[in-house]
């Protein structure tokens, strides 16, 4: 009995999980549900929560409606009219008569009433559950389910109406209002909005589909494309297409994990004879009790489950590599396969098939050639559901032939000790793979580097760089199928790369020349030496760039043209390996740049008066210009900037000129290797 509750309990709890009436929120409200026929409306309320249900039960609702326009002209003041000033459960005769009638309507009864109300629950297993738990959670669980089956107790205990006073063309809203006083819980206002003459279309259910197996007929169809409209369904059943009956007393809702899969279907696997004809239809019910058209019909057959398994009885080598294997089958399960695979597996664990669709009578196979697969099965395969298969033979031939030695064995390394060894694929037709080994001095005996043998022609190894040694010895071997190996092969040497940082180099001369910094250097002979890197440093604003890279191990001069006259420089030299190891930086050195000047008579800078303004012109003959900047001189004489990032020839004309005295300017011009020249001109108008 506990069992069959705790299952329920599941069972209601993923119906109101789904039907989208009940789901659990961080503040209670009541949902309101309509069902609307040409008669009259229909109308269902539950709380949100379990708390909300105790105290509505306790206090009740009041019911509202609105008529909110009529034939189709929108009130100005929505007409009201109570239909009850309270509503909620009573244990009333009325009430003790439904339960009596209707099996959930005992079950409602008792999850509301508990054992003050007395009522013969019969053998239903939803009541015995309820009447064995007085949990609040599954009673208001049980009781939200129940009154999807038996509306006529959901409206005698106050969670449903019937309104029939309805009129064509009006347009109302219900109001369903908790009597709960707030102190105690905050509880939403319920509201439906309802059209006299849309009347409920209950069409029928969709996707329906079954699968007919040895453990009868797995049924499913679709839940969520119609879970607004039927919160259960009824499925019948019929054994000539004609004549249906249901399966069971009580609707089946979706059981499944919605939070993980929420468009599963609803499912249910009914037993059925085998070899007979079976055929399925189901129909939708709405929380109102409400059932709807029916699905389409589907139909099948439940097929007998194969039993008898293949059982190898011998297998022999022939002198050409290959084998012959037989086997026994019951004859009375004949019918029931299509024939026999030979299956072969390399390791016992993954099979495939090396013959298949043999007939079902036959019993003996020839294996042209066993190779590296020596365990075999063979299998029955069914028509319908699962197939057999037998166990498995093992058959390896005897083989004491070894594989040819490897050829081509060669290795590259790389800074981080990574060596990439690769080498010749063997001819062999039975070759299964390799074993490399490693040594690390000349001579002595090389060790396995992996316990399994290597597929590829290919293996990447990583060693250590920061021993003594600075070479590292490979060999390898074959193997073939039977796990025969081949001899060494030719041992080969890698020389490790270099890990020792070079060493310092020294400045030992240099010199500040007009235009340019010569400094030379010393460095110690390395075989790994790539080049050098001079840095240098500006000793005022203490700027530090890379100079020059000098990619050449013999190369230790260097000049700098790309200085400013009169400022110092700091320079230091780094030796770097061609794997890029940097040695430290040298000893620092500091130049004081020279440079000549230039001729500011090469240098045109003329100025003429015009009647708009003073037109300014220029020349510069010079090449390796850096920059090309003109000032002006204010009317206090205060010089300041008139145009920088000037071309190196150009016109331009100032409308800003003072009249009855001087206009003077400045032009500065820099040049690469060369003093900055300042030429000034005046113009008085």
């Amino acid at each position: 009995m506990r069992y069959i509750k705790k299952t329920l309990f599941l069972f209601v709890l993923c119906t109101y999980a789904l039907i989208g009436m009940a789901q659990q929120k961080s503040t209670s409200n009541i949902r309101a549900r309509a069902e609307i026929h040409s008669d009259r409306i229909l109308l269902r309320w539950i709380p949100s929560d379990a708390k909300s249900w105790d105290l509505l039960n306790q206090y009740g609702v009041r019911l509202e409606r609105l008529t909110v326009s009529r034939s189709g002209v929108v009130l100005d003041k929505p007409e009201l009219k109570v239909l009850s000033e309270k509503l909620k459960p009573e244990a009333t005769d009325t009430l003790k008569r439904i339960a009596a009638q209707y099996p959930m309507g005992a079950v409602i009864a008792q999850a509301v009433f508990g054992e003050d109300f007395e009522v013969s629950l019969g053998n239903n297993p939803i009541s015995k559950a309820i009447s064995l738990d007085e949990m609040r959670q599954q009673r208001y669980l049980f009781s939200l389910y129940a009154a999807d089956l038996c509306f006529p107790m959901a409206k005698e205990i106050g969670w449903g109406w019937e309104d029939k006073d309805i009129k064509n063309g009006e347009r109302y809203l219900y109001r369903i209002t908790p009597l709960v006083p707030k102190k105690k819980c905050q509880i939403g206002q319920g509201a439906i909005f309802t059209i006299v003459g849309d009347t409920a279309k209950l069409i029928r259910p969709i996707g329906l589909s079954a699968r007919f197996s040895e453990a009868g007929a797995f049924l499913s169809w679709d839940y969520n494309a119609l879970s607004y409209l039927y919160s259960s369904y009824f499925i019948e059943k019929s054994e000539d297409g004609k004549i249906f009956k249901p399966i069971s007393d009580l609707p089946v809702t979706r059981i499944a994990d919605v939070d993980k899969n929420p468009y599963a279907p609803i499912t249910y696997l009914d037993s059925i004879p085998e070899g007979k004809t079976i055929y399925y239809r189901v129909v939708g019910v709405t929380p109102f009790g409400s059932k709807g058209a029916y699905s389409d019909i589907v139909s099948g057959i439940a097929y007998p489950a194969l039993k008898a398994i293949p059982m190898i009885t011998s297998s022999s080598f022939d002198r050409n590599g290959g084998a012959d294997i037989s086997w026994q089958f019951d004859g009375a399960a004949q019918d029931l396969i299509k024939g026999f695979n030979i299956l072969h597996s390399t390791d016992d664990k993954d099979y495939t098939i090396l013959a298949g669709s043999l007939n079902p009578q036959q019993r003996d196979y020839h294996i042209t050639n066993i190779g590296r697969h020596i365990y075999y099965k063979i299998e029955a395969e069914a028509k319908q559901g699962t197939s057999t298969r037998s166990l498995p033979v093992l058959i390896q031939p005897v083989d004491s032939v070894p594989p040819g030695i490897p050829q081509g064995l060669s290795a590259r390394i790389d800074s981080l000790g990574a060596v990439h060894l690769s080498w010749k694929p063997n001819s062999d037709t039975d070759i299964y793979g390799y074993r490399l080994y490693r040594g690390q001095t000349k001579g002595e005996e090389l060790i396995p580097i992996t316990d399994l043998a290597i597929r590829e022609t290919a293996y990447t190894d990583s060693i250590n760089l920061d021993n003594l040694n600075n070479k590292v010895y490979y060999a390898l071997t074959a193997l073939d199928e039977r796990y025969n190996q081949s001899d060494l092969s030719e041992t080969i040497e890698v020389i490790k790369p270099n890990v020792i940082p070079p060493t310092t180099p020294v400045i030992v001369g240099w010199k500040a020349e007009n235009g340019r910094n010569i400094i030379e250097w010393t460095q110690d002979e390395n075989p790994y030496l790539a080049g050098f890197i001079v840095v240098r440093t500006d000793v005022e604003d203490r700027t530090r760039l890379v100079a020059r890279r000098v990619e050449s191990p013999i190369s230790m001069r260097y000049e700098d043209y790309n200085i400013e006259s009169g400022k110092s420089y700091l320079y230091q030299v780094i030796a770097y390996t061609s794997n890029q190891l940097r040695s430290h930086l040298s000893n620092p050195i500091i130049l004081k740049s020279k440079m000549q000047g230039m001729d500011n008579d090469s240098i045109k800078f003329d100025l003429e008066a015009l009647p708009e303004g003073i037109a300014i012109k220029w020349n510069i003959p010079y090449k390796d210009i850096l920059s090309v900047t003109l000032y002006k001189l204010d009317e206090t004489n205060t010089k300041f900037l008139y145009r920088e990032g000037l071309p190196s020839s150009g016109t331009l004309t100032d409308e800003d000129i003072f009249q009855n005295r001087e206009n003077e300017y400045i032009l500065i011009v820099k040049s690469k290797g060369r003093k900055a020249s300042n030429i000034i001109k005046k113009i008085h108008l």
